[in-house]
């Protein structure tokens, strides 16, 4: 019979080879990623319409369940409450996506025949505005260092040139997409097999979890079905959050860059407007992606708008990165801005479009796993969880706190500061309060009645507290420290007058 040592030991030498085989596994994927991705491919093209239809019926599940729950719950029998909502759930979906077809498609294809037919036009007026911007340069570089065309001009002729070469690959590869008819024609019939699918899957949900839940319970083991489900639990809050919150994030952003780019009358407002929505689903630099196509159709239609759109896209950015994406989705994802591009280049990279869509929310899921396993680690440890107990014993709450996102450290500061005047309208110092002290207070006590201002945590100003105490203190002990050396100093400059001798 094994002791309880014995066991321990057993099962950490278990973990800890479960460990270095998973290691070993993801080395040897980085290595052969190129045959992965073929077979993975294969796999794709055999399966594409069970899987279209997984994620059909993955994106239109909360929708269909807005319809049977809440829109007709009072509809009986239930296969007729069932039936009415999915044929509405795929009426919506199929006419939001033709609006947006019908919204795009006229002037995506206005403008590019726009293109064809004028880019002769457009590169000579591009290239005169971006010579005359040269030559503004070159005359502000000769007035400062008296250096004569220090910048060069471009050459109308080689642009044209290869304008033109590009022009005519283009129309040379024209005809050759209809020898693409029959796999448009093969992708269109998994189209409408995976539609079929997500229809079969939506209307016996509750028999196919059954199905899956009996053969989970048949083949694993009670504690490996719980790690399972804890798995899928998380994978899919956090897929079905981040789905949520960037469908509502591209919206808002697509509405706002429409309305801002139509009032200062930017040309293409709508195709330029969709086009970022779009790409904007991807975090991050999925706005960068969207915004370089439109940059470089009016860099050729009307160049002179390129910087004041470039300007009116920078700050577009920052209230959506700053404002607007983080109150949607939160900061419950635990995924920083750098983890975030790490993910999207590597996912990018082995897995294309779709390695970018789902690079934050697969890396959030492992993320948090591995956050539950660590907590669970050091539990079993009887050691504390919580990160704060690990930094550097010599950094201040200031420093800690830089490890939160950059909206939590703004409220931060300026909870820190109202609380420094708190402290000073509490000590009786009112009256050696700032003009801009009091008018700062006074709107941070409105944002505290509105709402618009969230609270910090306790923890952090306890911190903040203890910090101005111990200034406090420390202040009062070199002011008398201070007086005391003075005083002395003075009693040796009267006993050197009377004595006459230095000390």
């Amino acid at each position: 019979m094994t002791t309880p040592k014995k066991e321990i030991g057993n099962h950490q030498f278990i973990n800890r080879l479960l460990l270095i085989a998973g290691g070993f596994l993801v080395l040897l994927m980085i290595a052969f990623y190129r045959e992965i991705n073929v077979w993975l491919s294969a796999i794709v093209d055999i399966f594409s319409p069970v899987i279209l239809g997984l994620v059909f019926a993955y994106l239109l599940n909360p929708l269909f369940r807005l319809f049977e729950r809440r829109v007709f719950y009072r509809v009986y029998p239930s296969g007729a409450r069932r039936a009415i909502s999915l044929l509405l759930s795929y009426i919506v979906a199929i006419l939001l996506i033709g609006l947006i077809v019908l919204l795009i498609l006229p002037q995506l294809v206005s403008t590019l025949m726009s293109v064809v037919s004028n880019y002769q036009s457009y590169i000579d007026s591009t290239i005169a505005t971006i010579n005359g911007m040269i030559e503004s340069i070159n005359g502000i570089i000769f007035n400062f260092f008296h250096v004569k065309n220090a910048l060069g001009h471009i050459d109308a002729s080689i642009i044209s040139t290869l304008f033109n070469n590009i022009m005519q690959e283009i129309t040379e590869e024209i005809p050759a997409l209809t020898d693409k008819a029959g796999s448009f024609l093969s992708g269109a019939t998994d189209v409408i097999f995976a539609i079929f699918i997500s229809i079969y899957l939506l209307a016996s949900k509750e028999k196919r979890y059954s199905q899956v839940m009996k053969f989970r319970n048949a083949i694993f083991s009670d504690k490996v079905n719980q790690r399972i489900t804890k798995i899928c639990t998380t994978a899919n809050n956090l897929f079905g959050k981040f789905v949520e919150g960037r469908l509502l994030d591209s919206l808002i952003v697509g509405v706002l860059t429409y309305v801002v780019i139509s009032i200062f009358q930017i040309p293409y407002a709508l195709l330029i407007a969709s086009s970022i929505a779009v790409w904007n689903f991807i975090p991050t630099v999925g706005f960068l992606i969207g915004f370089v196509p439109a940059a470089t159709l009016l860099l050729f239609t009307d160049a002179p708008l390129l910087i004041p759109f470039t300007l009116l896209m920078f700050v577009i950015y920052q209230i959506d990165s700053n404002i607007i994406s983080p109150r949607i989705l939160g900061y419950n994802t635990g995924v920083g801005p750098l983890c975030v591009i790490i993910a999207i280049c590597t996912m990018g990279t082995l897995f294309g479009l779709v390695g970018l869509v789902i690079a934050v929310p697969l890396l959030a899921t492992l993320l948090d796993l591995a956050d539950d396993l660590i907590r669970e680690r050091l539990q079993h440890k009887r050691m504390p969880d919580d990160t704060e107990n690990y930094f550097a014993p010599d950094l201040s709450m200031d420093y800690m706190h830089m490890s939160k996102s950059r909206l939590g450290r703004i409220i931060v500061r300026i909870e820190k500061r109202a609380l420094h005047i708190s402290n000073q309208i509490a000590g009786g110092n009112e009256n050696k309060l700032t003009k801009k002290d009091r008018n700062f207070f006074t709107t941070y006590q409105n944002a505290r009645k509105m709402n618009i201002l969230s609270e910090a945590p306790p923890d952090v100003l306890t911190q903040f507290s203890a910090e101005s105490a111990e200034k406090a203190v420390r202040a009062e002990y070199n002011a008398q420290y201070n007086e005391i050396l003075d005083h002395a100093i003075e009693n040796m400059k009267d006993d050197e007058e009377v004595g006459g001798v230095e000390v």
